[in-house]
């Protein structure tokens, strides 16, 4: 990452371990075959598309792409480390404010972000859940 860049989003508020996430790209990509797929979009226009491959209750992987800003992808990059070997009911209780202060720090405007990365989580699951209880 150009160091113009890194000066921009120090100044924004961003720490030091969310720009680091961002130059990483952590676990931005494609999934191909997960066991679900869901996406939310804030009301800010930014968009998750996030992924899950999910094998006996537990989130062995997960991954997203995304349209937004850099916000989103610092929190869903954070969301999605966050809950990978977690069991589902692990995951269902991570909040926004977690991914917050995961991040140790991002602007208070991109607050939202988190938001959007937790309800795309939480939709995600409760999906999984129905669609699994509609299997038996």
């Amino acid at each position: 990452m150009e160091e113009v860049r890194r000066k921009l989003l120090r100044d924004m508020g961003f720490s030091e371990k969310a720009i680091a996430i961002l130059d990483q790209n952590l676990n931005m990509e494609t999934m191909h075959n997960p066991t679900i797929s869901e996406q939310h979009q804030g009301i800010c226009g930014d968009i998750l598309f996030l992924s899950l491959r999910i094998e006996n209750n537990i989130i062995k992987d997960a991954k997203y792409e995304y349209i937004g800003c850099a916000g989103l992808q610092s929190c869903a990059s954070a969301m999605t480390t966050m809950i990978m070997g977690k069991s589902l009911d692990e995951a269902d209780k991570l909040n926004a404010q977690q991914i917050i202060d995961w991040l140790e720090g991002i602007p208070k405007q991109k607050y939202e972000c988190a938001e959007i990365a937790n309800s795309a989580l939480h939709k995600a699951i409760n999906n999984y859940r129905g669609t699994a209880l509609r299997v038996i």
